[in-house]
């Protein structure tokens, strides 16, 4: 062993102590505030939470890339540190998750429904798998000030921070509280509701913060130990097979039990290690050598060398190659973990099923024996190793050791979104927390667009007071809107009901010019009566007239009309005016005129519909438009007042049929962001809407993206733009209505959302025929 590992072995190693009460059991000397632990060691110990990545739905390629940046991450790590990789196993409060997510009644008559989905909140929350899975990361280091080793762990993460970037992770460093809490789990497991902490509320007192963490009781036998009313064991990985999977960790952790699987890695400097391995291959030379002179003393010339040290020169030499020809480094590791079960016979049927899982992968695991209390605090991440049984490897097969699997969204204050396909953990989304919430639903009819949009309407409609808008181009909204107690404006030819074009209100623009904006949205308008296009000449005329009416209706105080910039445009003296202003003529004093009026519908309820069914063919593009602009002009009233208001628009491709009707919604598109607003835009004709640029940049810029069943086309387009590989794609081929793939801000994850049928919120909800 190198000089470097004695020493750093030697750090580490603790005095004996007897003990005394159960806070010698636990290694921990101090703490501060920023999470930096003082060990019973004389060690510096600071830990962070590692976002998981989908390592386990990657395609090989992506494994590839995954496997390299992570063995570029091990390479990095000092070696004048231990580094611990832990992967926590802990189980949630299905009951308490539940009822974090449950919406309370407030008798306004729509009570019945908020019984009906928290009775479906409780039952999926009851059902999932409970178990969260976490990836902390430790690093312990011989300091001899607090300050040295904030100086050393700043650096230290900030690197390992780069390398998990390029993985499609973070890092978040756990403060004293969030360090103190995760371990106050362990030891107390099921009551992880009780954890309470304040350090300045405990020196003012004079308490430790053991008090918050250690268990009733802790007594401790051959081969496991008892920690309150829970029984515990540790096991330490003993053998290794010459070829290890790279799911080995995934097989060992997956167990619906409370358990800590712990890597402590410590490299060694390159130049000691080749020494090391140049030392221990010219014994073997030596050892041949000595062998083969013994032979021919014997008259033995034609001597074959041993298959043992033939075999041990090989090694000697792939292992002097990997440190010098294909960078990689020495690491000595051990493997330990603990689990624990609420009974004996639990225990052991749980231990037998992990050396089972050890034996699939050619490994063995074996029971610490003697040991249970050092392997407890090495299996833990504080920050200790008292478990010796180290193991010489390389930075290949430490990375084998892969500690990353599947993707998580489990927001604090999240609604519920459906279950993780691969986890079955519910999927908790809070779209505040993105950096922005522009939202996507895209799948073929059938898939269950509609219905996913109508449970996140309803989960709005019952626990907040947000405003909702939506476009419902096929009447599939009216119906939930109403028995929710909100307004459908039914906007056709035939309706009485008519809103205003050219309506703007207060701060519509986002510079010092509503003017310039709001022509903009009458190009826009006009684009759509023209199929030929706008010349410049026209262009030109449309702007001139729209600040002219503009300028009018502030002198008399009352909104402008299409019917008042139709008389401008016949004021003009260019013939190309007059040709505009015949366009308009069908939609002014003509069959059309339903934008051309004041407004007069009611539009202060805080759920509206915009029923446009009935608007036909050529007058639906329009319509998208108006729509989105009166959107717009209640966003902006709302922002005003502060308020969120959440857009919903279906039918949603049909906007970018020309050049200015996507710029303008495009513009309308950010604004809504800036302005509290939370769009969610709905297609099925996806390879349509990706053949504009500004679409498909709207759609790769939002942060959440609901992929539902996909045609082969729109598959391939999908991919290539956000990414995605062919594996993660096979989640949205050929799959059942309301399952499919979310993206959500880094987070790439396969869902399943199914509502029971058996309610009246589903009957509100289903677009199914006879349903």
């Amino acid at each position: 062993m190198s000089k470097s590992a004695k020493r750093l072995l030697r750090q580490e190693r603790a005095a004996a102590r007897r003990l005394k009460s159960i806070e010698d059991a636990i290694p921990i000397e101090r703490v501060w505030r920023d999470g930096v632990f003082l060990l019973s060691n004389g060690n510096y110990a600071k830990t962070a939470r590692l976002v998981d990545v989908n390592y386990a739905i990657a395609s090989k390629e992506d494994k590839e890339a995954l496997f390299v940046e992570y063995s570029e991450l091990l390479n990095a790590l000092d070696s004048t540190a231990t580094t611990k990789m832990t992967v926590c196993m802990r189980r949630i409060d299905a009951g308490e998750l539940g009822r974090r997510i449950m919406i309370p009644e407030k008798g306004d008559g729509l009570d019945r429904y908020r019984r009906e989905y928290n009775d479906m909140i409780a039952e999926k929350a009851s059902g999932a798998n409970s178990m969260v899975r976490e990836i902390y990361m430790t690093v312990s280091v011989k300091r001899k000030k607090v300050e040295e080793a904030r100086t050393f762990f700043n650096r230290v993460f900030t690197e390992v921070g780069t390398h998990l970037g390029r993985m499609g992770s973070r890092l978040e460093e756990l403060d004293a509280s969030s360090k103190l809490e995760m371990l106050h789990g362990f030891y107390r497991t099921g009551e992880e509701g009780t954890f309470s902490f304040d350090m300045q509320d405990s020196m003012a007192k004079g308490h430790s913060f053991m008090d918050s963490i250690m268990p009733d009781s802790l007594e401790v036998t051959s081969d496991d130990f008892k920690m309150g009313d829970r029984f515990g064991r540790v096991l330490y990985l003993r053998e290794y097979a010459s070829f290890i999977k790279d799911t080995i960790i995934s097989d060992l952790a997956d167990m619906e039990r409370p358990m800590m699987l712990s890597i402590d890695i410590i490299p060694v400097p390159t130049d000691e290690a080749v020494r090391e391995v140049e030392h221990r291959l010219l014994g073997v030379e030596t050892n041949i050598t000595n062998w083969t002179r013994k032979q021919n003393e014997n008259l033995n010339y034609n001597v074959v060398v041993p298959y043992d040290m033939e075999q041990q020169r090989k090694e000697a030499r792939e292992f002097l190659d990997d440190l010098v020809a294909r960078d990689q480094r020495m690491m000595l590791a051990v493997v330990t973990l603990v689990h624990s079960a609420d009974t004996k016979e639990e225990l052991d049927t749980d231990t037998d099923a992990i050396l089972a899982t050890a034996r699939k992968h050619l490994c063995q695991m074996s029971v610490l024996r003697y040991q249970q209390l050092d392997g407890l605090n090495t299996a833990l991440p504080i920050g200790i190793r008292r478990i010796d049984a180290l193991r010489t490897l390389t930075t290949e097969s430490v990375a084998v050791l892969m500690p990353f699997r599947a993707q998580e969204i489990m927001d604090t204050g999240g609604i519920y979104f459906g279950e993780n396909a691969i986890s079955r953990n519910l999927i908790l989304s809070d779209k505040s927390q993105l950096m922005n919430p522009n939202s996507f639903v895209l799948g073929v009819p059938g898939a269950g667009k509609s219905f996913i949009t109508k449970e996140l309407i309803v989960f709005l409609a019952l626990s907040t007071e947000d405003d909702i808008i939506i476009c419902d181009p096929e009447r599939e909204y009216a119906s939930l809107i109403e028995a929710l107690g909100g307004e459908v404006i039914t906007v056709s030819a035939s309706s009485p009901h008519h809103i205003n074009a050219l309506d703007m209100v207060e701060g519509y623009s986002d510079g010092g010019n509503p003017v310039a904006d709001k022509s903009e949205f009458v190009l826009s308008l006009f684009e759509q009566l023209d199929a030929g296009g706008l010349g410049a000449q026209e262009r030109s005329i449309i702007d001139r007239c729209t600040a002219l009416v503009y300028a009018n209706a502030r002198k008399g105080k009352s909104s402008p009309t299409l019917i008042d910039l139709r008389d401008r445009l016949l004021d003009q003296p260019e013939a190309e005016a007059r040709k505009l202003a015949l366009s308009l003529e069908l939609f002014t004093s003509g069959s059309l005129d339903i934008f051309a009026h004041q407004t007069n519908v009611d539009t202060e309820n805080r759920m509206i519909v915009y029923d446009i069914m009935d608007l036909g063919q050529q007058l639906k593009t329009m319509g998208l438009l108006v729509i989105t602009d009166a959107m717009l002009n209640r966003v902006t009233a709302n922002w005003r007042r502060g308020k969120r208001t959440h857009i919903f628009i279906d039918e949603f491709h049909v906007v970018f049929e020309n050049e200015h009707s996507g710029v303008f919604f495009n513009s309308a598109w950010w604004r809504f962001r800036k302005r509290n607003a939370y769009p969610t835009a709905l297609t099925q004709n996806v390879e349509y809407l990706l053949d504009s640029v500004l679409a498909s940049t709207m759609l790769s810029n939002s942060e959440l993206v609901v992929m539902l069943n996909q045609a082969p086309s729109d598959r391939q387009k999908l991919s290539r733009l956000l990414n995605i590989s062919p594996e993660q794609m096979s989640y949205v081929t050929n799959a059942e209505a309301g399952c499919g793939l979310l993206r959500y801000g880094s987070a790439l994850v396969p869902f399943v959302n199914r509502f029971p049928k058996d309610t009246e919120l589903y009957r509100l909800m289903t677009t199914k025929p006879g349903e």
